[in-house]
């Protein structure tokens, strides 16, 4: 190429090239905070209006808006931090999205060559630091590195299982000119899973036609590759239960006749003694959680043949032994099974779900106590179920509270619950919630957290009024630690320790951030307060004092 030729080439920033990247990606939103290593981002991202960039009040606050918008919106989200604090700052909700196998992407800055390895404010191994927690890490060495680093970032996160990568770069690299590389994603990754085999889809249906009693177990596979009415009419169709694992419980919609429910610790008795009585257990779009299992038998039969079927091969097999293990589509794999039930004409109807269904809920509503007070947090999971529309967004905080709203939650549609998948990290909902509402906003959404996952992340309200993003937040107060309450009483004789504080008045305190803002002490103003939550069209907070003795259960009863 001659010199003529070499000034025809189209040249940008790394940091345009790497936006431009994101583009051709369909990235519309990017969470963070701006700060000296990663200015040159924010500067193109500044000249680039299709993407609209969300100023968080804290980087982990900004990666779980990510992670709440990636789960929400079935797509990878991205998070932009600094280097050094920065990068450890989002380092809890990156876990989560690693260990919940959520697609987020974090850009973030590093700092400058000549000053690393030098003892340099903010200088650390930041690639080193983020590898456990990814699918891949990687500082980009020069510019011309930049767009083949956002490529493979994409692809790895996309790639089953899905999961965060992180890409860093410095300024000097961001700030060099480099040739445009116009690949359209579609040239770098397959976006196409493989098919399920014919042979194995054979054996699986020869185990289901020799069953007596199997079931299905259904997992976020369901929900991801939109599978869920195929699911319903290979259920109706065979007259076979469907059960939930925790963490999707609206795999299958739990309003459904053949619906038992979620699995395991504050899931439902009806799934609990149901399931353990399968000798065949079909496994869909499974990833095998400990809340589900409490990964032991008791749930799943140690009789039982499992047959676990995920799109990705290494899934298979971590927590039982499987009889079967196929991989491959969702799709497919109910397509297959559903071609070979209807041909043989499979019936498989072995047990009367309805029953055992308004059983479990006779047993469920038994424990509200709709004029106790102090309130009863059934009480409130009741409430929220009653309130929130049916296709509202719930998102489910770890601790005490959370774990009562489990077992109270009826799904009707797929994708209207979220929680913190495998890594329980208190105070991650409320921004989860946020990404999740700008993800949907065509949908009511609804976080619910304990009083010290409310403290977490309370900056995240001004973020919120500043970008009117209306979720309903409301606060299970008990002024303390509810879940390790559970745990001292039921494993070390009721010694409470370090599990008591105060809290301010939350409804208060959101009124002072502009947003709407109510405290709830009696147990007949809690419909009303949820109500006018959602009908201010802004975000709210209703601070609910609860019980500080009702505890949700922390070993497994079924």
């Amino acid at each position: 190429m001659d010199s003529t030729e070499k000034n025809a080439v189209k040249t940008v920033t790394g940091a345009r090239a790497l936006v431009d990247a994101l583009l051709r990606e369909g990235v519309d939103h990017v969470f963070g905070i701006p700060g000296t290593q990663n200015l040159a981002i924010l500067d193109a991202l500044r000249d680039t209006p299709q993407i609209r960039f969300i100023l968080t009040r804290h980087e982990q606050g900004a990666a779980f808006m990510a992670y709440g918008f990636a789960r929400a919106g079935m797509r990878p989200a991205v998070v932009t931090a600094t280097e050094g604090p920065g990068v450890t700052n989002l380092a809890t909700a990156i876990g989560a999205a690693y260990r919940g196998l959520v697609p987020v992407i974090s850009i973030c800055g590093v700092q400058e060559s000549v000053m690393r390895e030098r003892d340099a404010t903010q200088d650390m191994d930041q690639v080193t630091f983020m590898r456990p927690i990814t699918k891949w890490a990687y500082s980009i060495p020069n510019v011309e590195k930049v767009q083949e680093s956002v490529r493979r970032a994409f692809r790895v996160a996309l790639t089953e299982p899905q999961g965060p990568t992180h890409i860093e770069a410095a300024s000097e690299v961001l700030l060099e000119q480099t040739a445009v590389e116009a690949i359209a994603p579609a040239a770098y990754r397959n976006t196409v899973l493989p098919s399920c085999s014919s042979e194995q889809l054979d054996q699986v249906y020869a185990l289901l036609a020799s069953a007596q009693r199997p079931v299905f177990v259904v997992g976020r596979g369901v929900i991801s590759e939109k599978a869920v009415a195929a699911m319903a009419k290979l259920a109706e169709s065979t007259g076979i239960p469907v059960g939930a694992l925790q963490y999707s419980p609206d795999a299958f919609p739990s309003s459904h006749a053949l619906a038992l429910g979620p699995l395991g610790r504050n899931g439902f008795g009806s799934a609990n003694r149901i399931v353990p009585k399968a000798d065949v257990i079909i496994a869909i779009g499974a990833h095998i959680d400990v809340f589900s299992t409490m990964h032991k038998y008791g749930v799943f039969s140690k009789d039982a043949k499992l047959v676990h079927h995920s799109a990705a091969p290494g899934q298979i097999g971590i927590v039982f032994p499987v009889a079967l293990g196929v991989t491959g589509s969702v799709q497919s794999f109910i397509a297959g099974l559903s071609e070979r039930a209807a041909k043989g004409n499979l019936k498989k109807s072995w047990v009367d779900v309805p029953k055992a269904r308004a059983e479990w809920e006779t047993e469920l509503q038994g424990l509200v106590k709709h004029d106790a007070e102090p309130i009863q947090s059934q009480f409130v999971a009741h409430m929220i179920r009653k309130v929130l529309p049916k296709d509202g967004l719930l998102v489910v905080d770890a601790g005490n509270g959370g774990k009562h709203v489990r077992s109270y939650f009826k799904s009707y549609e797929p994708g209207t619950f979220f929680c913190i998948d495998d890594w329980a990290s208190v105070g991650g909902s409320f921004p989860i919630a946020l990404g999740a509402k700008l993800a949907r906003p065509d949908r009511p959404v609804l976080c619910a957290s304990g009083d010290m996952g409310a403290m977490c992340n309370i900056g995240e309200l001004e973020t919120a009024m500043r970008e009117k993003i209306p979720v309903v937040y409301v606060v299970f107060n008990d002024q303390g630690l509810g879940n390790e309450r559970a745990f001292q009483n039921e494993h070390y004789g009721g010694r409470f320790y370090a599990v008591d504080y105060n809290n301010p008045d939350f409804g208060a305190l959101a009124k002072v951030f502009g947003a709407h803002g109510e405290h709830v002490t009696r147990p007949g103003d809690l419909e009303g307060a949820l109500q006018r939550a959602f009908a201010s069209g802004k975000p709210a907070i209703v601070d609910v004092m609860i019980d500080q003795h009702t505890l949700a259960p922390v070993v497994f009863k079924q």
